[in-house]
C-alpha cells in the first residue's frame, strides 16, 4: 500500500510540474476548484516557509517519524492500526521525496470557498490528513487500538499458564 501511494504521490507531482511549470492553472470547477502547481518550501500552510533552515529540519522530523513509523508497523499486526501507519507513513515520504529532490514540496490541489482560498495541497498531504483522521477515529471508537499499535500492555498468556509454578 505504501508503495503504490507514493507512486500516485510523485507521479501526479510529476505530471502537473511537466504539464503547469510556469504558474498556469487548469480550471475544473470554476470559483471552486483548480489544478495549480506552486512550490511550498515548509510545512503545512507554509509554516517555516522563507526560512534558509526550514527545510532542512522538516527533511529531518518527517525523516525521523518515518521511521518511527516503520518500527511501529513491524511490532504491531492489527489491521487497522497497519493500514493507518501505512497511510500515514506514505505521505510523509512522499513529501520527504520532494524535499530531498527539489527542495520544496510540489502542491496543486487549490480550492477556494467565494474570496477565501484553501491552502493548495498534493496526494501526500491527503495520505497524512487521512491517515491521522482514521488514527483519532480508531482510538475514539476502539478502546483496544491504542494497545494494539503500541502494545502499551503486555499480551495474555496461554489459557491457564502461571507463572508461579509450585506443584
Amino acid at each position: 500500500m505504501v508503495t503504490i501511494l507514493i507512486t500516485l504521490d510523485q507521479l501526479t507531482k510529476g505530471l502537473v510540474e511537466r504539464l503547469l511549470p510556469g504558474g498556469e492553472s487548469l480550471l475544473v470547477i470554476p470559483d471552486f476548484f483548480q489544478i495549480k502547481m506552486s512550490l511550498n518550501t515548509g510545512a503545512a500552510w507554509g509554516f517555516l516557509a522563507g526560512t534558509s533552515w526550514g527545510i532542512h529540519i522538516l527533511s529531518l522530523l518527517s525523516l525521523l517519524m518515518s521511521l518511527l513509523i516503520i518500527y511501529w508497523l513491524q511490532e504491531t499486526t492489527d489491521k487497522k492500526a497497519r493500514i493507518v501507519l501505512s497511510i500515514i507513513l506514505a505521505g510523509s515520504l512522499g513529501n520527504l521525496i520532494d524535499r530531498v529532490r527539489i527542495g520544496a514540496v510540489t502542491d496543486f490541489f487549490m480550492f477556494n470557498f467565494g474570496s477565501w482560498y484553501f491552502p493548495s495541497f498534493n496526494v501526500a498531504d491527503m495520505c497524512i490528513t487521512i491517515g491521522a483522521g482514521l488514527l483519532i477515529l480508531f482510538i475514539i471508537t476502539d478502546k483496544k487500538f491504542l494497545n494494539n499499535l503500541f502494545r502499551l500492555e503486555p499480551e495474555p498468556g496461554p489459557v491457564g499458564a502461571d507463572d508461579d509454578e509450585t506443584a
